[in-house]
């Protein structure tokens, strides 16, 4: 199994693939801090859980959100 992340407006093609669900939820976390950083809006994500991209499924596993005090939000879908 994969954890496929994909971030604000990407397509479900544009899904990253990681190889933990941790590590999934550090690519988002440190994306967001850029995008703070400059003053931009944090992005929402989903994490897809897939044997391949082929299997990939709109619906997602996991819905992640930046918090009010800086740490993500998990939420299963």
């Amino acid at each position: 199994m994969a954890y496929y992340l994909r971030m604000g407006n990407d397509y479900l093609t544009d899904a990253v693939k990681h190889t933990t669900k941790a590590d999934a939820i550090a690519a988002f976390r440190k994306t967001n801090e850029e995008l703070d950083r400059f003053g931009n809006s944090p992005l929402e994500a989903s994490i897809h859980i897939a044997t391949s991209k082929d299997d990939l499924a709109e619906y997602p596993d996991f819905v992640l959100a930046m918090g009010p005090r800086g740490g993500v939000k998990v939420e299963r879908a």
